[in-house]
């Protein structure tokens, strides 16, 4: 049998870049629910067969843009509050890694996405009797590249 090599949702993290050179990434402590998502425009175009102009036409598409965002939900730890602060007020953009990484038998998959992020939503809820939640979006601010780790 042949089964589904997997990664644990435990073994992957939001980081923050610092900005400084050389930059240093911090995990986003606390953060339980993950997303990276990538999408892409696209535009339609009919195109009618000439030989043939009652033949049902085709749709051709073309690719015109791409974008990522990267999303996350958890626990507030409070180290990183005026860390994820500064990110949300700035004007430019941060840096920000979506990063994984888990021993398989005698394999290290290991990778990250990385780009320039806008951190375009940041959510704190609190329930009496229950530790404060946090949420947050991070939007593309210009392209990602994704670095695998041998």
């Amino acid at each position: 049998m042949a089964y589904t090599n997997k990664l644990k949702g435990t073994r992957v993290a939001i980081m923050i870049g610092d900005g400084a050179t050389p930059e240093v990434f911090t995990t986003l402590c606390g953060i339980s629910t993950k997303g990276f998502q990538q999408t892409r425009a696209t535009s339609d175009t009919t195109d009618w067969d000439c030989a043939d102009p009652d033949a049902i036409p085709v749709i051709t598409r073309d690719v015109n843009a791409t974008d990522w965002s990267i999303s996350g939900s958890g626990l507030l730890h409070r180290p990183l509050l005026a860390t994820l602060q500064a990110a949300y007020d700035t004007t430019t953009t941060t840096n920000f890694r979506f990063y994984f990484d888990e021993a398989s038998g005698d394999e290290v998959i290991s990778g990250y996405y990385e780009g320039p992020g806008i951190v375009t939503d940041l959510n704190i809820t609190a329930t009496n009797g229950e530790y404060i939640q946090i949420s947050l979006t991070i939007t593309a601010g210009g392209a990602k590249s994704f670095v695998a780790i041998p």
